[in-house]
């Protein structure tokens, strides 16, 4: 809001020049308009970012699915490796080495597991999956990195 200094010298100001003021009163006004539509788009982003859905299939959007072991750049040194994963009871889950073929889990004390052996050393990308009972992806991990020695 203008305080009433301000609004004298406005006062002032029209009646010296009536042209000037409706300009600066005009490039005022498209300076809000504008500032209020980038605001506006920016809201709106927002929101469909916090949206956005964690799961693959609506069937279930509390499903989740997280490989337990082995951890982010873990150093793997022995010949088996029991991999764990911890999954809601939506469906069953697969494990895929390097972006291959996805391999079946079994399910034993709460958690599914993958029972890794006969593999090569190297650098190593998993990623599992959740499959639903009517073959619908439920849920999918991002890649987890590790290194077999």
């Amino acid at each position: 809001m203008a305080t009433k200094v301000s609004k004298k010298k406005e006062a002032a100001a029209a009646e010296a020049c009536p042209v000037e003021e409706t300009k600066v009163k005009k490039s005022v006004a498209k300076k809000k308009t504008t500032s209020k539509k980038a605001t506006a788009k920016k809201s709106t982003t927002e929101v469909k970012k916090e949206v956005a859905p964690k799961t693959v299939s609506n069937a279930n959007p509390n499903a989740y699915l997280v490989i337990d072991y082995p951890v982010e750049a873990e150093q793997i040194n022995s010949n088996h490796y029991a991999i764990r994963l911890g999954a809601s009871p939506d469906g069953y889950v697969e494990l895929s080495f390097n972006d291959g073929e996805w391999n079946p889990c079994r399910y034993a004390d709460g958690y599914w597991w993958f029972d890794w052996v006969y593999f090569n050393p190297g650098n190593y990308k998993l990623a599992a999956r959740m499959v639903g009972n009517n073959g619908e992806t439920v849920a999918k991990t991002g890649t987890r990195k590790c290194k077999a020695c």
